[in-house]
């Protein structure tokens, strides 16, 4: 009877486990949402200046689109008990763009190292594969401080130090 009895409660806290909903979801939504308003913004002022009105049209109705998307993750997000929403949901874009830009670096000097050490080893052609592949690093080292100033991360190379 025991086993049956703990069996039954198993079953029922596993039961409600399961039936909360976590706003983790949401916040990915939402994250995303701003991530492409910014994105779509950006794109309309660049075309606004290139001069290509349909573009510019076009992409400011999709930052409209997105907008509504933002204040329906919102409207959810509150429903579900969530406070500032838009506010966290900035934060953690910039922690999570800090992060990548932190990530970046660490691999750069990595490859630096590396690069050094064949080079001391006499091992020309590991070197210049090591010293490529810093390359292609500084390369993503530039998008990621690109994408962090636009999320608004002040001095990203700074803060990922």
């Amino acid at each position: 009877m025991k086993t049956l009895n703990l069996i039954v409660i198993a079953l029922i806290c596993s039961a409600a486990t399961f039936a909360q909903t976590t706003p983790a979801t949401g916040m990915q939504d939402l994250r995303k949402d701003i991530r492409q308003t910014r994105d779509d913004k950006t794109a309309a002022i660049k075309d606004a200046k290139a001069g290509d009105k349909v573009d510019a049209k076009a992409d400011l109705k999709a930052v409209k689109a997105d907008k509504a998307a933002v204040k329906a993750d919102v409207k959810a997000l509150k429903a579900e008990g969530v406070t500032k929403p838009i506010a966290k949901a900035n934060a953690q874009i910039k922690v999570a763009d800090e992060k990548k830009l932190n990530t970046d670096l660490k691999a750069a000097a990595a490859d630096k190292k590396a690069a050094a050490a064949d080079i001391k080893a006499g091992d020309k052609a590991r070197a210049k594969a090591e010293l490529k592949d810093l390359k292609a690093e500084k390369k993503d080292i530039k998008k990621d401080v690109r994408e962090a100033r636009k999320d608004g991360v002040k001095h990203p190379v700074r803060k990922a130090i």
